[in-house]
């Protein structure tokens, strides 16, 4: 079974003209409830108040115009960059790891993967494994709550202006998740957003990304 708006989002992916005339406005929507609202029904497998179906229409209105400007800032796709080989460590935090930190930048170099999210109560480090002893030896006194191993990351670097244009990490976490794609973290910075993956999922993952923005420039 499956909710009211997936349901209109699924009616409305198999039939593309309708989005074409949703993003002009120039269709009414409570008409367009009525005509769709059987087969919503069919879905949803229960009956289904004509308001619901137009609120899931507006939404869907909304969607698509943030997609006119997910289009017009990705007419050139983004970098994307595969890195292989991580580990993730997620620790609780504590008065001892500021010094850590500062030795664990020690271990950076250019050739070397490292992210740190210090969070309100834990704190993640993710890391190519050639720095895993070194990391599980310096914070081997702290209290560890998970750690992850046989993971990747897909890293798109966004043109600048990707601070006003909303949706854009929902577009891409949504492909993710309609493939079934567990991710692990995600890390990002102003115009970087990495995706932390097991290893098993990196190519089909890397494949759904780079056509999402390839899709643009057709």
């Amino acid at each position: 079974m499956i909710s009211v708006p997936m349901a209109v989002a699924e009616i409305l992916n198999g039939t593309p003209y309708i989005e074409e005339l949703l993003s002009k406005n120039l269709i009414n929507l409570s008409s367009l409830a009525r005509e769709i609202r059987p087969k919503v029904e069919e879905l949803t497998m229960k009956d289904v108040q004509l308001g619901s179906i137009i609120m899931a229409l507006k939404r869907q209105t909304e969607n698509l115009n943030v997609k006119k400007k997910f289009d017009e800032i990705f007419k050139i796709s983004p970098d994307l960059i595969v890195r292989s080989n991580l580990f993730e460590i997620t620790f609780l935090n504590s008065d001892t790891q500021t010094k850590k930190h500062h030795e664990l930048l020690e271990f950076e170099t250019q050739s070397t993967f490292l992210t740190v999210t210090h969070g309100i109560f834990e704190t993640t480090i993710i890391a190519n494994n050639k720095l895993k002893e070194k990391i599980m030896t310096l914070y081997n006194d702290e209290k560890i709550v998970a750690v992850l191993d046989n993971l990747s990351s897909i890293t798109v670097n966004f043109p600048k202006d990707i601070i006003n244009i909303p949706g854009v990490y929902y577009m891409i976490l949504k492909v993710l998740a309609w493939e079934g794609i567990d991710v692990a973290e995600v890390v990002s910075t102003f115009s970087e957003c990495t995706i932390i993956l097991k290893e098993k999922h990196v190519d089909r993952a890397f494949s759904l990304i780079k056509g999402l923005f390839s899709a643009k420039q057709d």
